[in-house]
């Protein structure tokens, strides 16, 4: 049932290409990552495939993932680590330790949302990235199940087994949250592009932005500094 991990280029949204060409734009390296909510690894993969990358570590909650993506630890061209935790409990993840931290398709389906970013942004050292997938509205956000969520896993009579969140953020009230970061970000870079929800998602909304943002870390841990913002996003997403 995973075999359908992404691991190659074309496997990625155009957002996520996007944003893996301008972190080598901008630092030509992805030094150290942490890949939140790893699946089995793919991300890694094929990343490490194509640019400069020092180690990887990939974390998610699900065992059975997890065991699977042990299996193909000897793909990596580099030193590859997974652990099976809930990324809120985790121990052993230093602040400020990892050069690159992405939570793509995690944080967005998930109830613990804003704890998940908190935790992510801590393990990003000064100057390194933040990298999150996220569907943005010029409307109200939700972050309620019971409102807006989407099936993920099926049995073999096509009953759901899995009910996820679906998590959709006001786009100002978001780059607002991303502002009071501690440190303060540096730069804020991101893309993004109209589009329908998945047909199984129970969603109120009929369009979405759906996007990817780059968060840099001030290299001298600055609390005051002002963030630089470089978005390409659809200007309507901004006018409400």
């Amino acid at each position: 049932m995973f075999d359908g991990y992404r691991d190659k280029w074309e496997d990625f949204y155009p957002s996520e290409r996007w944003a893996f060409a301008k972190i080598v734009e901008v630092k030509k390296t992805f030094g150290r990552i942490l890949d939140v909510g790893c699946g089995m690894g793919g991300l890694g993969l094929a990343i490490s495939n194509r640019y400069p990358v020092e180690e990887y570590l990939g974390v998610d909650i699900n065992d059975q993932v997890i065991s699977r993506a042990q299996e193909k630890r000897a793909l990596f061209k580099v030193s590859a680590l997974f652990q099976c935790c809930d990324i809120l409990k985790a121990r052993g993840l230093q602040k400020g330790s990892f050069d690159t931290v992405f939570s793509l398709s995690c944080a967005d389906w998930n109830i613990e949302t804003k704890a998940i970013i908190d935790r992510c942004w801590q393990c990003v050292m000064p100057g390194g990235f933040f990298v999150i997938s996220l569907r943005l509205s010029p409307e109200k956000g939700i972050n309620n199940i019971k409102k807006s969520c989407q099936p993920i896993d099926w049995d073999d009579k096509g009953k759901p087994l899995e009910i996820a969140n679906y998590v959709v953020f006001n786009a100002r009230e978001f780059f607002g949250m991303v502002g009071k970061f501690q440190p303060k970000p540096s730069n804020v870079y991101g893309y993004g592009y109209w589009g329908s929800p998945s047909k199984t998602a129970v969603t109120p909304y009929k369009e979405l932005v759906f996007g990817v943002v780059i968060i840099q870390k001030s290299a001298a841990g600055d609390k005051n500094g002002k963030v630089a913002a470089h978005l390409d996003f659809p200007l309507d997403l901004f006018n409400k």
